[in-house]
């Protein structure tokens, strides 16, 4: 049925099921903490953009509460977050869904847009041909996620604790030249060439031109999300890209 208490209740199940002696392991509670507010974060984006048909409400909560359900065997098999280095979380996770979920009430159709939903959630770019009333969900979660990610980040490098975030994205000198000429020729860059905390900070910053909706974007700019990225990547030689996306995202 579509009931948000059964959702949440079973994910409380399934990642109870990772515990050991009670306790989840550090990036398997981190994930546990970033699922929840990414399922705030999208009820409220869906509410904002008055989302109300029926199981809107529900299928904004399921989404964001279970576009990372792949994650906690990925931490506990591989011990890392990297999809290239284990396997493509979001595929992953569709496909345990599709397996475990309780799908019972819940119509074959909204099955699929749920699993579409999280399956596209981490791809570069969501199929141009899908039908719009899944592509407004895979949206959806695709933005609630960047922006928790977007906080998360920010919050770790106020606090000083990025290092213990990001243990592969340490400073550096420069600005990986592979990735600065990839954001040149296509406006956006791939982990494949992000191998610092500054590398990572211009990744982020090509992410504000892939929100789907408005209220995501004014939302981190009233936040001062982007001007601060832009603040940490001058003295890099690149101010003319960093410029360039500003203006772009500015103008969102």
């Amino acid at each position: 049925m579509y009931s948000t208490d059964k959702t949440e209740k079973w994910f409380d199940s399934y990642v109870d099921g990772f515990r050991k002696d009670g306790r989840l392991l550090p990036l398997q509670e981190l994930k546990r903490k970033h699922s929840r507010r990414v399922m705030a974060l999208a009820c409220a984006i869906a509410e904002s953009l008055e989302w109300n048909e029926e199981n809107d409400a529900w299928f904004a909560h399921a989404a964001g509460l279970l576009h990372d359900t792949a994650r906690f065997s990925q931490c506990r098999d591989f011990g890392t977050f990297s999809d290239r280095a284990s396997f493509d979380h979001g595929d992953r996770g569709a496909e345990i869904l599709d397996a475990e979920f309780d799908w019972e009430g819940i119509a074959d159709a909204d099955r699929k847009k749920l699993l579409t939903a999280v399956r596209c959630h981490n791809k570069i770019e969501i199929p141009s041909n899908m039908p719009l009333s899944t592509y407004r969900w895979c949206a959806l979660v695709r933005d609630a996620d960047k922006i928790d990610v977007y906080r998360f980040i920010q919050h770790s490098i106020e606090k000083g604790n990025i290092s213990e975030v990001l243990p592969r994205h340490g400073k550096a000198a420069e600005i990986s030249p592979q990735l600065v000429e990839e954001v040149r020729e296509r406006g956006r860059g791939s982990y494949e060439n992000a191998h610092s905390l500054q590398d990572f900070r211009l990744v982020q910053l090509t992410w504000a031109l892939d929100l789907n909706y408005p209220v995501s974007a004014v939302t981190l700019r009233e936040e001062g999300v982007f001007d601060k990225i832009a603040e940490e990547l001058k003295g890099f030689g690149i101010d003319d890209v960093v410029e360039a996306l500003m203006r772009k995202i500015n103008g969102m």
